[in-house]
């Protein structure tokens, strides 16, 4: 696994791709935090707090919230991320070249996880640092102290980059049943609106454990403590694991 994990390494720090992503993540940011922009794609959230973000004084904690508002968009941003370090090697079908060096199919899909979990992460935390940056460089007051602004940043990358891998799983299980990085695409993008859309028109309130862009969201305008993440935690964790396995095991069954 650590040969695969040098590898890809080395392949993404190679691919222009992966700095356009970087480039426009930190454009992004800073076109949010700058003009003062609220909101994202499904946005789940109500009139009330929307106004009170779009009248309020901004501070750079302001800024961070908003930036939560829209991390949706970094899902969309990241695609790309999932498409470089796994999408491609399906597409062509390259994998095969990397299970014929002797690592087993679990791990292969575990190295695939920890390398989209650490783009993922760091992709975030360069999101929210920039917003920080950007809004102390406006002349913006923190809003908070310095520690709390901190806690706050931590808290939203961990949290917006844990949702964002588990959408991706499902992207991940899916590629692994088609072989098709269109149709991995197409579920990841549809997924967070599907269930948007499903949690809207129906009375089905166990949606919202799977409403992964939007528990982000309310733990930024504090709808949700963290200390009532535990459940969302536990059920996206197991769906997590879930996919793992799962798409270790459909990689069993693939001829190579």
């Amino acid at each position: 696994m650590l040969n695969q994990l040098r590898a890809d390494t080395y392949r993404q720090l190679h691919t222009w791709g992966t700095y356009i992503v970087l480039a426009i993540t930190i454009l992004f940011s800073i076109l949010i935090t700058s003009s003062e922009s609220v909101g994202g794609l499904m946005v789940s959230t109500d009139d009330t707090t929307m106004d009170r973000l779009n009248h309020g004084a901004w501070s750079v904690l302001t800024g961070l919230k908003s930036a939560t508002l829209s991390s949706t968009v970094l899902l969309y941003i990241d695609i790309a991320i999932f498409v470089i370090i796994i999408g491609q090697e399906f597409s062509k079908q390259v994998y095969k070249n990397t299970l014929i060096t002797g690592i087993t199919r679990l791990g292969f899909i575990v190295g695939k996880f920890i390398m989209m979990l650490g783009n993922i992460l760091i992709l975030t935390l360069i999101f929210y640092g920039t917003a920080a940056i950007t809004g102390k460089l406006a002349g913006r007051s923190l809003g908070t102290s310095g520690l709390k602004l901190g806690q706050t940043i931590g808290n939203m990358t961990l949290t917006v980059a844990f949702f964002i891998s588990v959408i991706f799983s499902l992207g991940v299980i899916m590629l692994v049943l088609t072989n098709s990085v269109v149709a991995a695409t197409v579920g990841i993008v549809l997924w967070p609106i599907l269930i948007g859309i499903l949690a809207s028109l129906s009375n089905w309130t166990w949606l919202k454990y799977l409403n992964f862009t939007g528990v982000a969201q309310s733990v930024a305008l504090g709808g949700l403590k963290v200390s009532e993440l535990g459940p969302y935690l536990g059920i996206s964790g197991g769906l997590l694991l879930l996919t793992m396995a799962g798409s270790a095991i459909l990689m069993q069954y693939k001829e190579l």
